[in-house]
């Protein structure tokens, strides 16, 4: 695992203190590097650009006159001898790239990136992300310097002050399970957005230098589409197994559409079987490993699987929170692990995965659930203001027919604007924030809706069709801070690369083309990509309803046992309590919820909670680690 942090300074009492401290900071990620490169001088050139890591990481730094290139990257090459270069030298090659096209370099890039880079004849310093932030950098500009990492802890001990928690991420954790950028759970540390550049400078300023476009197509045939949806696929996961030795490239094998379509690409494309790993549960609704066999078997893949029990998550799970920087509560990070563990131990180095494919081609059921609730507001607003809402408000209220009730609740979703109401049976939007939360954080995120960040990407979409809409909402939260997140880490953590052959760029555009009505029609998701796919997906699995990849934590949580017992003790501790964030009775009640209203719900929600409560104990583990740094005499570490 590489490192990078790089720092510009404009107060040279700043870069004396830091300079103490580079060698160490990864100490502070739990582990101690066992590589170290950096260019620059903190006090002499007012320039501080590191890198750590596992590996030999000398080719990941790039130092000359002009220019200073730091790099995290798994870039995809077809051209034999650019990537040749780039093998040998990543960052030289980066380098080379920006000397001869400037800053939109970046646009020529297939694969995930994390690049910082130093103009020297600009004196500016400058980083960009990959397009749908696979990779990620944080940045913060406080008095005296800007410094740009990979990792929040790496930020962390050059504040004089440690950053206070930002409670309105808190919140926006709590609706989405993540934080969504450019937000950080520290005030004063954002994130740099995916396919966005930041630019150091007389300020700092971050610009997009791609975003996902929708100039929908309505001329071509429906045989036109399907022929160019499986040719557009085929050339993407080409892309991403060029390159690569067969026996060290694996695929994920959930079960469902896209890991199955990638697999039988793979078989399509390459001299020797697929290798296929897939996670099972002994719990039927969320075990799908009976459609991965029947993909296995199609492909006559070599198949490797995996059944998580509840002692996996104990035993992973505090190793699982640290890997991440902030508060992460997507609990398929449990089954990620495993499956991306059971690939390195025979031999992979590097795994497909079938993420974007949904938010690409429309597979989410939300999107056609949401259709019958459109159907209402096209209406003439006096037909349901002066006509149906009076007579299901008298009906219900005079009667107690359930079509009535139904109604009602009916109008009330339809009334809720979009996206809100794809949200409205969320925790924060079903539930009075004052029955949540404590009156002290009720006064802090004042004047915050955590439904800002969806809302921004809905109305910012490129495309004024709701589904266009929802699509391009989704590939920026639930896929770039959420589900590339929690694959991206978790096979790290297991000794693997992730690569989603689904979000190659120009794919993603390609999608963007096709009408709304070719990905969604009536309530068939993916129509088209499943025609494009017959031959490739096995029937049973085109036919099969969509599934998802969770963790059935909400239903072991409920059966007596270490996993209930571990959960009592992180929700209830005197600690938790006196975070100050919530209601002190809020545990008991989701409790109380979860045994006689609604498990899955519930559940999920106290895993949720759960994960934030784990991440402040090792946040406030890591603090006295941070102190003691501080109090180190200046002298030592200053050349």
């Amino acid at each position: 695992m590489i490192e990078l942090c790089a720092i510009t300074y404009s107060d040279v009492g700043a870069a004396i203190r830091h300079q103490r401290q580079a060698s160490e900071r990864p100490a502070l990620l739990g582990r101690r590097a066992k590589y170290y490169s950096e260019c620059g001088r903190a006090v002499s050139m007012g320039l501080a650009m590191s890198v750590w890591g596992d590996e030999l990481v000398d080719q990941f730094a790039y130092d000359t006159p002009e220019i200073s290139v730091i790099c995290r990257t798994d870039l995809l090459i077809r051209d034999s001898r650019s990537y040749a270069e780039y093998n040998v030298y990543p960052a030289r090659f980066l380098a080379s790239l920006y000397e001869q096209k400037g800053d939109l370099f970046v646009r020529e890039l297939s694969g995930t990136f994390a690049i910082i880079l130093y103009d020297k004849k600009a004196r500016v310093l400058k980083a960009w992300t990959d397009p749908f932030g696979s990779e990620r950098l944080v940045f913060t500009n406080p008095q005296g310097f800007t410094a740009v990492a990979t990792d929040l802890r790496l930020l962390l001990p050059l504040f004089t002050e440690r950053p206070d928690i930002d409670p309105v991420a808190v919140q926006q954790y709590l609706q989405y399970t993540c934080i969504p950028a450019p937000k950080t759970i520290f005030r004063g540390i954002s994130r740099l957005e995916p396919g966005h550049q930041l630019t150091s400078g007389s300020a700092l300023r971050t610009r997009p230098y791609w975003d996902m476009t929708y100039a929908q197509n309505e001329d071509k045939t429906e045989k036109a589409w399907i022929d160019e949806t499986a040719n557009a696929l085929r050339s993407a996961v080409s892309l991403n197994v060029t390159g690569l030795e067969p026996s060290r490239l694996g695929c994920f094998l959930s079960g469902g559409t896209d890991s199955s379509s990638i697999v039988g690409m793979v078989s399509k494309l390459t001299t020797e079987p697929a290798r296929t790993f897939s996670i099972g549960f002994d719990d039927p609704r969320y075990n799908e490993m009976h459609y991965a066999r029947i993909t296995a078997r199609h492909n006559k893949s070599r198949h490797h699987e995996y059944f998580v029990t509840p002692n996996d998550v104990l035993a992973l799970i505090q190793r699982a929170v640290p890997a991440y920087d902030e508060p992460f509560g997507n609990s398929s990070i449990i089954p990620t692990y495993y499956c991306a563990r059971l690939a390195a131990e025979n031999g992979v180095t590097h795994l497909l995965a079938g993420d974007g494919g949904d938010e690409l081609f429309g597979g989410n059921s939300r999107y056609a659930d949401d259709r019958v609730f459109q159907h209402y507001r096209v209406l003439p607003m006096w037909v349901r203001r002066l006509v149906i809402e009076p007579a299901v408000s008298i009906g219900n209220s005079l009667t107690r027919l359930r079509l009535f009730d139904l109604g009602a609740r009916y109008i009330r979703r339809s009334n809720i604007n979009i996206p809100d109401r794809w949200f409205s049976y969320s925790l924060l939007s079903s539930v009075p924030h004052t029955e949540l939360f404590s009156s002290d954080f009720l006064a802090s995120v004042q004047g915050q809706h955590p439904l800002e960040p969806a809302r921004r990407h809905f109305a910012s979409a490129p495309s004024r069709h709701p589904l266009n809409q929802y699509l391009y909402l989704d590939l920026k939260i639930t896929i770039g801070d959420n589900d590339l997140r929690k694959v991206t880490v978790m096979s790290q953590l297991a000794g693997v690369t992730a690569r989603y052959p689904m979000l190659d760029p120009a794919l993603a555009q390609f999608t963007g083309t096709i009408p709304p009505h070719l990905k969604v029609r009536k309530s068939q998701l993916r129509y088209l990509f499943k025609k494009s796919m017959v031959g490739v997906l096995p029937p049973d699995v085109i036919k099969k309803q969509k599934h998802g990849f969770g963790l059935p934590y909400c239903i072991w949580v409920g059966e007596r046992g270490p996993l209930q017992d571990f959960t009592f003790d992180v929700l209830g501790s005197t600690r938790c309590r006196q975070r100050g964030y919530f209601r002190p009775d809020l545990f008991e009640w989701l409790w109380s919820q979860y045994e006689s209203v609604h498990q899955k719900f519930y559940g999920d929600l106290l895993w949720e909670f759960m994960m934030l409560e784990l991440w402040h104990l090792k946040h406030d583990e890591a603090a006295p680690a941070r102190q003691q740094q501080e109090v180190v005499p200046l002298s030592h570490g200053v050349n």
